[in-house]
């Protein structure tokens, strides 16, 4: 039997998730010989409006390329929270930036928060946020390696080297976080 795991990032637009999405896809498909699918829904303005990547890994086929029963939801906005804490079922996990998510609501599933955006300001850059939350996605769910991840960043970011060794320590960061409660 197949393992899959189906992923929703959401946020606002200029969180790099689309960014993330596909670092997670080229991860699975490039270096790990998995199936991948990515979508993304964003507003006409982009940053600042509500936006989402569905993400799809699977040892298998995928017969469809959205999430339809989401194993892990990452929240980087309140709006994205919102939307998402009431849909949970009691497999599911949400990991939420508590750094910038203040109003929490009960769910059925499992909810993990994560000052992420503290973080990402601590490494001196808030575009890393995104990185991190891989880090925590990939230690919550096993789905990928963290060399796969390494490898898809080195492949993104291969002109500017100091923006690859500042996203692996962001990576290394969320992993590391992900271990905790």
């Amino acid at each position: 039997m197949s393992k899959t795991c189906q992923i929703i990032l959401s946020g606002v637009g200029g969180q790099g998730l689309v960014s993330s999405g596909t670092i997670l896809g080229e991860s699975a498909t490039i270096y790990e010989d998995k199936n991948a699918t990515l979508v993304t829904s964003y507003g006409v303005e982009t940053r600042g409006t509500f936006t989402k990547s569905d993400v799809i890994i699977s040892d298998g086929d995928i017969s469809y390329p959205e999430v339809s029963k989401p194993d892990i939801v990452l929240a980087l906005a309140q709006v994205a929270y919102d939307k998402y804490v009431s849909e949970l079922d009691e497999d599911s996990i949400l990991v939420y930036d508590c750094s910038l998510i203040k109003d929490t609501k009960e769910s059925k599933g499992k909810q993990f928060g994560y000052p992420i955006n503290d973080i990402a300001l601590e490494l001196g850059n808030v575009a890393v946020a995104n990185v991190i939350a891989v880090g925590i996605i990939i230690q919550k769910t096993g789905i990928l390696k963290k060399e796969s991840i390494i490898e898809a960043i080195k492949d993104r970011f291969a002109s500017k080297p100091k923006v690859i060794d500042l996203n692996i320590e962001a990576l290394e960061r969320g992993i590391k976080i992900g271990m905790e409660a």
